[in-house]
């Protein structure tokens, strides 16, 4: 998994995870246990950034968490690492490793199941139809196209 894709599924998180008490939740933020997929098992991008976080802040992971378990854990793991999480966000930002998508080695190659999972939420609440056969750079422009849309940009 790339940084973008690491940034965007963390940004995904997050977005979820901030509240503004000034304002109404949206009806499209649910608490995790009323979610109707989750008792299914974590998606790919939770188990990533989820061992991510648990790694960075020293806790044990478990990999059998349903996908609401793992979006409990995952706001319990960036309160307890917020500033430290950041700094690596801001790290990772800021280094050569960051590239353009036309510069990867293996942009050409299929996108991976954290992309597809995610454009696929990205696409849905755009409301926009996504070519399924994308390659992993087409993939990342899209994603970032679509976090625009959505407001769940950068």
């Amino acid at each position: 998994m790339n940084n973008t894709e690491i940034n965007a599924a963390g940004n995904d998180i997050n977005e979820r995870n901030e509240s503004d008490s000034s304002q109404q939740k949206s009806n499209t933020v649910k608490d995790p246990n009323d979610w109707t997929t989750g008792n299914e098992p974590m998606t790919g991008a939770q188990k990533y950034y989820l061992k991510t976080l648990s790694d960075s802040a020293g806790k044990e992971f478990d990999e059998n968490f349903s996908k609401a378990e793992a979006a409990k854990r995952i706001d319990e793991l960036q309160k307890n690492t917020k500033g430290k999480n950041q700094n690596i966000s801001n790290e990772a930002s800021n280094s050569n490793t960051v590239k353009d998508p036309d510069e990867w080695k293996t942009g050409d190659q299929s996108m991976t199941g954290a992309q597809r999972s995610y454009m696929k939420t990205l696409s849905d609440e755009a409301g926009e139809e996504v070519d399924e056969n994308l390659n992993k750079a087409e993939a990342s422009k899209k994603i970032d196209e679509l976090q625009q849309k959505t407001g769940r940009g950068k």
